[in-house]
């Protein structure tokens, strides 16, 4: 009996080992996610921007708008809200791909999940730091990633239908949570990682919470002080998905999900991370002017 309790301590002990690959390969798919829907937000606003005639130029910051004297009111409020819908459908669109593809390897599965979170927690960002953009200079807010403020003032919106948009950043803050407790677990590759309350939570610290911390300190190491703001609200918005998952997660019923895994996966990682840091060193510090496409709205 003893010998049986023995391997059995040592099955548990080999099974819930940390790996470090895997916390820094989901960190670094964190990392590129926010910044790839980052550049999005944005290149969804610019592209808006020139149909308008506004000529707009993509800096990984910022945009600029060469032609500032064609503000109008219409063009003001379609451009600056564009991004909104723009996270809602991309996060709704990498969840049902998710879906699609929740068999497959870890590293397709990590970064579909982190895409799709993210979308929803910058689409949050968007509502809720729109109750404060009046703290900051209105000139500044399309670079602050406080957007939505200045569609606000164009709706003439008051003090209740502010706070009524806030709030619904905060539930789709928290009701993402439903939505990826089950998921995160399901990259555990053992039922033993997650059998029980204790490894459970310490799968949820080296496997959610890790990767989010360290992902979080990566962008701002590679990209401060460039947007710094509009950083700082997400990741300040983040917790409140992240518990969200956590609540959901430590109350979920075991559910493992057969996966291809190989050792060394966040090798890929470390690539996606290294090409995305470079594009926004070289390309967009130097700038992209974004053309009128003709779209119609």
């Amino acid at each position: 009996m003893d010998e049986l309790l023995t391997e059995e301590a040592a099955l548990l002990k080999a099974k819930n080992k940390i790996r470090w690959g895997d916390i820094l390969g989901s960190a670094l798919l964190f990392a590129s996610a926010y910044l790839f829907l980052y550049i999005l937000y944005d290149l969804a606003t610019a592209v808006t921007a020139a149909h308008f005639g506004l000529k707009p130029t993509l800096y990984f910051d910022t945009i600029d708008f060469a032609n500032r004297a064609g503000w109008y009111p219409r063009c003001v409020k379609i451009t600056f809200s564009i991004g909104i819908p723009v996270m809602l459908i991309t996060g709704i669109g990498f969840y049902f791909l998710y879906l699609w593809f929740k068999t497959s390897s870890i590293l397709l599965r990590l970064s579909l999940l982190w895409l799709s979170l993210l979308s929803f927690v910058i689409l949050s960002q968007r509502l809720i730091g729109a109750a404060f953009a009046t703290e900051f200079q209105f000139s500044n807010l399309d670079s602050l990633g406080l957007e939505i403020g200045i569609v606000e003032a164009y709706y003439y919106m008051k003090t209740p239908a502010k706070a009524a948009m806030a709030m619904v950043g905060i539930l789709v803050s928290l009701a993402v949570g439903f939505l990826y407790a089950k998921p995160f677990l399901q990259t555990a590759t053992s039922v033993y990682q997650i059998d029980i309350p204790v490894y459970r939570k310490r799968f949820l610290w080296h496997h959610l919470i890790a990767p989010s911390l360290i992902g979080a300190m990566l962008i701002t190491m590679f990209v401060f002080p460039k947007n710094t703001v509009p950083n700082f609200m997400s990741f300040a918005v983040l917790p409140i998905s992240l518990l969200s998952i956590w609540f959901f997660a430590t109350h979920s019923a075991q559910l493992i999900r057969k996966q291809s895994f190989s050792r060394f996966w966040f090798v890929f990682p470390v690539i996606i991370f290294a090409v995305t840091i470079l594009v926004i060193k070289t390309v967009l510090k130097t700038g992209i002017f974004i053309p009128n496409l003709g779209l119609t709205f």
